[in-house]
């Protein structure tokens, strides 16, 4: 009987810990642990926060350095010659040994041509006894054709010139209203990723809330909402980190997308640069040697002369794709980073984290379709130059590729060939000491 009385107060010893600390204990534990985690988990971010808000700003600010350089050579931002506002290939178009070299080429092509009518000239009328298929009137007026062409060359060249200055200006004015002022393309990212980040409708976010802004009753915000207008209009530097942090929250910041479209549009802007620097050379190319074309006139009816025109036309408006698709691409990513775009039910388990994916599945395809624009234009002026320019681009991507592999495998071999040498050695001087050893 005392043993079982023992069992039993035992046992009910037991129920009365375990329900105490189950019922008690634990919530109260469990709760205390949540707060210190979540104390240290949000100075922790906070910390984290502000480096990577400086990280990012950083980044955007190398992406205007990289927007400046493409403006440049895509004929957006003026040059001065000599303290004249001009463009850049307006002003290699102007140059005087340019000039120079176009009329020396344009003399001999005149004498080229001349040579040309006098032979088809000879060739029409030995063929007028068999069959009048080329009379000597369309000789003739092939032969004026040529010579009137010669004279319209370079007013074209500078009337074109003209035109794409006046086309791709009013297009970067058109999508810079449409996103409500003119900003650089770093300034769009950094306040696309702001969002939910702005002191005056919103609040610290909790590190642990895994739920989306739109569920904590975010509004809906664009680039020209409360704060941010003025960081677009220029009235407040988005560079100063100072300036910043008094009209965001860091911890606030999607710095995911962010992050991701930044270094997307960074190696678009460096890649359109050398497709630009390309496109120049390769214009005043075609304009220096277009006399000789011209001449050809006369010969077959200036079906060559037809040909250096449409690729001239081509090549000129060819740089307009990656302008208006790359603004275009600038004025949809507030409205993909905006917290009231919800590609995903809320309603449904971990919305969250599967809207940011999809979201960024449309940042990396649109940057992707803004790559692939630069041969779009081309391919309906001009498709097999379109075609011949792609297959120039991948034949580069795999000399780059190729180049950087065989240097990688270079260093490796070098780096196992002195490990491999260091070891020889030092097992060549054991073996000597054993050797020494021995001997003695």
């Amino acid at each position: 009987m005392e043993l079982v009385a023992g069992v039993s107060f035992v046992e009910l010893l037991s129920t009365v810990f375990s329900t105490l600390f189950s019922q008690v204990f634990a919530p109260v534990l469990t709760k205390i642990l949540h707060m210190y985690i979540e104390y240290v988990l949000t100075i922790f971010w906070a910390f984290w926060s502000e480096w990577l808000l400086g990280l990012f700003i950083a980044l955007c600010s190398l992406v205007d350095f990289a927007e400046n350089i493409f403006n440049i050579f895509a004929g957006i931002s003026p040059v001065y010659v000599n303290e004249q506002k001009t463009y850049l290939l307006d002003a290699f178009f102007q140059m005087e040994k340019v000039s120079a070299a176009f009329t020396s080429i344009t003399v001999m092509a005149v004498a080229i041509s001349f040579i040309f009518t006098i032979f088809k000239t000879a060739k029409s009328i030995s063929d007028m006894a068999m069959e009048d298929r080329n009379p000597i009137s369309k000789v003739l007026a092939n032969g004026m054709k040529a010579a009137v062409t010669f004279m319209l060359i370079p007013f074209l060249c500078i009337a074109m010139l003209q035109l794409s200055s006046i086309v791709t200006s009013q297009a970067v004015a058109a999508f810079a209203a449409g996103q409500g002022g003119s900003s650089s393309v770093g300034c769009i990212i950094f306040l696309s990723a702001s969002m939910d980040a702005d002191k005056e409708t919103s609040s610290p976010r909790n590190i642990l809330d895994l739920s989306s802004p739109q569920a904590q009753g975010g509004s809906t915000h664009t680039l020209t909402d409360g704060v941010r207008l003025s960081y677009l209009e220029g009235k407040k530097d988005y560079h100063k980190l100072s300036v910043v942090k008094k009209d965001f929250y860091a911890s606030n910041f999607n710095y995911v997308e962010g992050f991701v479209s930044a270094v997307l549009l960074l190696l678009i802007l460096l890649g359109a640069v050398m497709v630009f620097i390309r496109r120049i050379f390769e214009l005043l190319l075609l304009y220096l040697v277009s006399p000789f074309f011209v001449s050809t006139i006369p010969l077959d009816d200036g079906v060559m002369f037809k040909k250096w025109r449409e690729l001239f036309i081509a090549k000129f408006f060819s740089g307009f794709g990656i302008i208006f698709s790359m603004r275009f691409y600038l004025l949809i990513i507030p409205a993909i980073a905006n917290s009231n775009l919800c590609l995903y039910a809320a309603k449904l388990p971990n919305a969250a984290v599967i809207n940011s994916v999809l979201k960024m599945f449309l940042i990396i395809g649109g940057a992707w379709a803004v790559y692939k624009s630069q041969h779009l234009i081309m391919q309906i002026l001009n498709p097999e130059a379109a075609s011949a320019d792609e297959q120039a681009s991948a034949l580069m991507k795999g000399i780059i590729v190729g180049s950087a592999s065989t240097a990688a495998s270079m260093a490796m071999s070098a780096a196992s060939g002195g490990a491999t040498t260091a070891m020889g050695a030092l097992g060549g001087g054991r073996k000597s000491s054993w050797y020494a050893g021995v001997s003695a």
